[in-house]
C-alpha cells in the first residue's frame, strides 16, 4: 500500500495533537525524562538501560559484552538521515555499500543478520535494499558478538536494535529543513503529546528528501511516515500501536558497480562520478512496518508482554549489470545483463514473554522466559529480455549510460522465480543472577526450530533445522566504576545459500568468546572499554561463482577469528562528547590462510562534539580511518581517512542552524571490495539545516 493512502490518517493525527498543543500550551509543566522527550541529554552513547534489547534491565556498564549506542544527539549533530549513515558511526561496524541501493553490514568480520526493532527481532538475510530514512528512530543500540540470549540466530558479529520514537507526556514538536550538495532537499516534522488526558498519547513523524547525487544519472526520492499511539487502558495494562512507511523512487541505480581491476590485473581509476547504470535503471521500493504491543502487570515486579509486528517489502526494480574486467585504455571487454525484478516479502513476528524479579540468597535477581515465532513469505521473479538471462558484450563507452533499455517479456522462458515460506520458532529463557552486590552471572538458552520450503531459481529451498544455543556471561565490579566481564555463546546461524549441486548449504555452527574491562569516567557520564573476542565457525558460506540460473553458488568453510576493540563513549569532560573506537580483527580459514580480506583488519572511528560555554555554539568533527582491503589476494583499496565536521548555532533557544561538511579533504576512495566491484565514495559535500522546536 502506497504512502498516499495514509496521508488522511496522518494529517488527522497531526491536527488532533496540534490542537491539543494550543489548548495546553500554557498548562504544560516541563518534565525531565531522558528516554521519552524530544530534548535529550546532550551525551553521546546514552547510559540508560538497554532492556529493550536484552530484556534484563542492564546498563551498558553492566552488560558483559561490548555495547555501542548512537543517541539522538549524535544523529542530529552529524545529520544522519538514513540507517546506513548511523551504523557507519558505530565502532567495529562496517557498512558494505556494494551498489547504490543494496547494503550489507558486518561486525568483527562477519555479516550482521540480527536486527531488532524495540527489542523484537525481525528475521533477515542481512541484505538491505533501498535507503531507509532514520526519522522514526530515537537511538540505535549495537551489542557486539554472538548473542544467543537475545536472538534466534546467533553469529559472532553483532545485534542491532533500532529504538523507535515514543509519544511524550508533554506536547512538543519540531520542524526542520535542509539543502545540500547535488540539490539535496529535505523537510522533516515531528509532533508528540497527549491527545486525551490520562488515556491516549500520540506521535507523528513525516520526512521527505529528494535530490541528485555525485554519481552520474543517479537520483533519489525518499518519503517517510511514522505514527504511534500509546494508551494506559488500566492502571496495570498498557497498549501501543504504530505504523511506518518508507518509500523509495530512485533512478540511475547501479546493480553491481565499477570493476576494481583491469584485465591486466592493475587497479582501475575512473572519475568519482562514474556510474555503470543507464538512466532507465530504477528501483521503486515500499517498506511498511506495523507493530502492536500489549503489556500487563501480573504481580509486583512481574509483567507479561505480547508484541506483534508485520513487515512488508515491495520492490519493483529495472536493473543493468556489468561483469568482467575492462581492457585498459579501451574499456572494452565487459559483458552486460539486464532484468526486471519484482519482489514481495511479508514477515510476521509474534513475541510473548514474562519477566520479573525474585529474591534468593539475600539478593534480587531477574528472570525472563518466552517464545518467539516468525513467518516469512517471499515471492519474486526476474523477467529477462526475450533473449533470456544471457550476458552480452558491451562497448567501451558504458560509463556514459547510453545502453538502450531492452524489452522485458513476462513469459516462462524468460522468467526465473522465487517462492519460499520460512517458519522460525524459538523458546528462550534468560536470567541475571546477582551472586553478590558486585558480581552477576547471566545464563540463557534458546531452543530454535527452523523450517522452510519452496524453490528459488530452480533450486530447492527446503530447510529443516533445530538447535539449542546457550549463553553464559559474568560481570564483576572489582572496585566502584571498574567492571571485568566475560561471555560465551554458542553460534547457530541458518543460511539460504546453495552449493554447486543447488542443495541448501545448511547452518553455520560454532562458538564465540569475549572478555574485557569497562571503566566509568566523569561520574559515569562516559565509559572506556577494552574487549578481546574470539570465534570458531564451521560451514560458513563463501562465494564461489554464479550458476547459469543466476543463483550465487557457495561452499562451506571453517574459519577462526580473533581481535580486540577499544572504545570510549560519553561526556568525557563538561561539554565535550566523544564516541571513539579502534578495532582489530584477524580471520583465517581452516588452512591458516587469511580469509574475508575485503574487511579491513584495522579500523578507527571518532566522533566528537563540544558545546561552548560562552556562546550558543556547538562544534565537532569525525574521523574514520581503515587499513587496506583486498579482492581475493589483490589489494583493491589503500588505507584512507575521511574527515567530517559540523557547527551548530542557536540564535534563540528554539531555533538552530547546522552546517555539515563531509569528506572535507576530498578523499578519493572505493566503498567496498566484497564482490570485485565498487562505486567511489562521495567527494566533499555540504548541507545546511534549520530546525525550529516549539
Amino acid at each position: 500500500m502506497k504512502f498516499s493512502h495514509y496521508k488522511v490518517v496522518g494529517l488527522s493525527i497531526f491536527t488532533i495533537i496540534a490542537l491539543q498543543i494550543q489548548v495546553e500550551a500554557n498548562e504544560v509543566e516541563i518534565k525531565k525524562d531522558n528516554s521519552n522527550t524530544l530534548d535529550s541529554v546532550m551525551i553521546y552513547g546514552e547510559q540508560e538501560k538497554i532492556s529493550s534489547a536484552t530484556k534484563l534491565d542492564m546498563t551498558i556498564f553492566e552488560t558483559p559484552q561490548a555495547v555501542s549506542v548512537v543517541s539522538d544527539v549524535q544523529i542530529d549533530d552529524y545529520n544522519l538521515k538514513d540507517t546506513s549513515s548511523i551504523l557507519e558511526q558505530v565502532s567495529g561496524v562496517r557498512v558494505e555499500k556494494t551498489e547504490t541501493d543494496r547494503t550489507y553490514y558486518n561486525a568483527r568480520g562477519f555479516d550482521i543478520v540480527n536486527f531488532q526493532y524495540d527489542g523484537i527481532g525481525v528475521p533477515t538475510s542481512g541484505t538491505f535494499h533501498g535507503i531507509e530514512d532514520s526519522s522514526a528512530y530515537e537511538q540505535v543500540e549495537v551489542i557486539k558478538g554472538a548473542t544467543s540470549i537475545i536472538s534466534s540466530l546467533s553469529n559472532p558479529s553483532a545485534t542491532v536494535n533500532f529504538v523507535r520514537k515514543k509519544p511524550t507526556d508533554e506536547t512538543k514538536a519540531y520542524i526542520s529543513t535542509s539543502y545540500g550538495s547535488w540539490k539535496q532537499k529535505r523537510v522533516e516534522g515531528d509532533i508528540s503529546g497527549t491527545i486525551i488526558d490520562n488515556k491516549l498519547k500520540g506521535r507523528l513523524v513525516l520526512a521527505k528528501q529528494k535530490g541528485d547525487s555525485y554519481l552520474d544519472r543517479y537520483s533519489s526520492d525518499i518519503t517517510s511516515f511514522y505514527g504511534v499511539l500509546t494508551s494506559d487502558l488500566t492502571d496495570t495494562t498498557r497498549v501501543t500501536f504504530g505504523h511506518s512507511i518508507n518509500e523509495n523512487d530512485n533512478k540511475g541505480i547501479s546493480s553491481g558497480a565499477i570493476p576494481l581491476f583491469y584485465s591486466d590485473g592493475s587497479k582501475t581509476d575512473y572519475d568519482v562520478s562514474t556510474n555503470t547504470a543507464p538512466d532507465w535503471a530504477k528501483k521503486e521500493l515500499t517498506l511498511s512496518k506495523t507493530f502492536f504491543e500489549l503489556e500487563q502487570d501480573i504481580a509486583k515486579n512481574w509483567l507479561a508482554k505480547m508484541s506483534y509486528s508485520h513487515n512488508r517489502l515491495e520492490t519493483d526494480w529495472d536493473w543493468f549489470y556489468l561483469a568482467g574486467n575492462p581492457n585498459k585504455g579501451t574499456d572494452t571487454g565487459l559483458f552486460s545483463l539486464a532484468s526486471r525484478y519484482e519482489e514481495e516479502k511479508k514477515v510476521d513476528v509474534v513475541d510473548i514473554f514474562t519477566s520479573g524479579y525474585f529474591k534468593a540468597w539475600g539478593q534480587e535477581h531477574k528472570l525472563v522466559f518466552g517464545v518467539n515465532y516468525a513467518d516469512i513469505d517471499t515471492t519474486a521473479k526476474s523477467i529477462y529480455p526475450s533473449t533470456g538471462g544471457t550476458y552480452f558484450p558491451i562497448g567501451g563507452d558504458w560509463m556514459k549510460g547510453n545502453t538502450s533499455k531492452p524489452t522485458f517479456t513476462n513469459h516462462d522462458s524468460a522468467t526465473s522465480s522465487t517462492d519460499t515460506n520460512e517458519k522460525q520458532t524459538a523458546y528462550y529463557i534468560s536470567s541475571r543472577l546477582n551472586l553478590l552486590d558486585n558480581l552477576s552471572i547471566l545464563l540463557g538458552a534458546r531452543a530454535i526450530d527452523i523450517k522452510q520450503d519452496g524453490i528459488s531459481y530452480g533450486a530447492s529451498q527446503e530447510v529443516d533445522e533445530n538447535e539449542v544455543a546457550s549463553y553464559l556471561g559474568l560481570a564483576y565490579e572489582v572496585i566502584p566504576g571498574t567492571m571485568l566481564f566475560t561471555s560465551y555463546s554458542e553460534v547457530f546461524n541458518s543460511q539460504t545459500y546453495v552449493n554447486e549441486s543447488l542443495s541448501p548449504l545448511g547452518p553455520v555452527e560454532g562458538k564465540s568468546f569475549e572478555a574485557g574491562i569497562k571503566q566509568e569516567l566523569n561520574d559515569g557520564n562516559a565509559i572506556l572499554s577494552l574487549s578481546y573476542f574470539k570465534s570458531e565457525q564451521e560451514n560458513l558460506g563463501e562465494y564461489v561463482t554464479q550458476h547459469a540460473t543466476g543463483l550465487n553458488i557457495y561452499k562451506g568453510i571453517s574459519v577462526e577469528s580473533d581481535g580486540f576493540e577499544l572504545e570510549l563513549a560519553g561526556e568525557v569532560y563538561e561539554g565535550l562528547n566523544l564516541s571513539m573506537g579502534y578495532t582489530y580483527v584477524d580471520i583465517k580459514d581452516e588452512d591458516g590462510n587469511k580469509a574475508r580480506r575485503y574487511i579491513p583488519k584495522r579500523e578507527f572511528k571518532l566522533s566528537s562534539a563540544y558545546q561552548l560555554i560562552s556562546a550558543p555554539l556547538r562544534v565537532g568533527a569525525s574521523l574514520r580511518w581503515q587499513s587496506e582491503i583486498y579482492s581475493g589476494d589483490n589489494e583493491a583499496q589503500d588505507s584512507y581517512a575521511l574527515v567530517n565536521t559540523f557547527a551548530q548555532y542557536k540564535p534563540t533557544k528554539d531555533l538552530s542552524v547546522n552546517l555539515n561538511i563531509n569528506n572535507i579533504t576530498d578523499e578519493k576512495y572505493k566503498l567496498t571490495a566484497q564482490w570485485g566491484q565498487s562505486n567511489y565514495g562521495a567527494p566533499r559535500n555540504a548541507t545546511i539545516s534549520l530546525k525550529y522546536t516549539f
